[in-house]
């Protein structure tokens, strides 16, 4: 076998056996994801997202897409796409309108992926937020991560916005919030993140959609390339623990 195909193979292995911890807690977690960056995303790039999403679902969790509609698009045609979309990854999903959580309870214990749009026939002229949805769908399924995609990789640790916080507790947010240190890209999905985490939800993921396996990257390394926000320093994974000690020491 030529030498850089096998180096290219080996860190493959390297790379799932690191994930397999991570599969194995994230086994039947409910993870809700609101795609709030369809207008950024090329269809190539929006493919490739739906596959993660897919996938995800083949390695045991229970991932949950939330989205809204471009202006001038029609709501219900834009969440059977979303639908489809998944069914041509080769998993089972199914659109879903409203705000009703019974229906995608049931399609989650039937092995679907439900999308759900949260308008319903009656409000389908209202413009509801699909942030404030997603909070919403992840306090009403008891998730156990709220993912927000958008074209934004975090929270900034500096002005020139060259790294984010891997991750954050709700005190350390709450703080940066007071002394205006989170910029207006993600300030919306930040406060329903720290509303999410008080009413019950585990985990708030804030990544840049349009990055390439940006939710694989985010749940199964330890590095991640977004901004988690936790309640406090004891909902770090063991995992998270022991990174925090091997940077301290640097």
């Amino acid at each position: 076998m030529d030498q850089k195909i096998l180096e290219m193979v080996e860190k493959k292995a390297e790379v799932l056996t690191d994930a397999l911890p991570y599969i194995r807690d994230f086994n039947r977690q409910v993870a809700v994801i609101e795609y709030g960056c369809r207008k950024y995303m090329s269809p190539v790039g929006e493919q490739e997202l739906m596959r993660d999403i897919a996938l995800l679902k083949t390695v045991g969790m229970k991932p949950v897409v939330v989205h809204g509609a471009p202006m001038g698009v029609d709501k219900f045609r834009e969440n059977k796409r979303i639908a489809k979309l998944l069914e041509l990854c080769g998993t089972k999903a199914v659109g879903i309108c409203g705000m009703d959580m019974e229906t995608p309870s049931i399609m989650l214990d039937n092995g679907y992926i439900p999308v759900i749009m949260p308008n319903d026939i009656d409000t389908e002229h209202l413009q509801i937020d699909p942030i404030n949805a997603a909070l919403d769908v992840a306090v009403g399924l008891h998730a156990d991560k709220l993912v927000y995609l958008s074209s934004h990789r975090g929270i900034w640790q500096d002005e020139a916005r060259t790294k984010v916080y891997s991750h954050l507790t709700v005190a350390q947010v709450q703080k940066m919030l007071e002394e205006g240190k989170v910029t207006e890209g993600v300030l919306s999905r930040v406060r329903k993140g720290l509303e999410a985490i008080d009413r019950g939800v585990e985990r708030v993921n804030l990544l840049d959609g349009r990055m390439e396996h940006a939710l694989l990257l985010e749940f199964f390394s330890v590095a991640g390339v977004g901004t988690v926000m936790i309640r406090d320093e004891e909902s770090l994974y063991a995992r998270e623990r022991g990174r925090e000690k091997q940077e301290q020491t640097l």
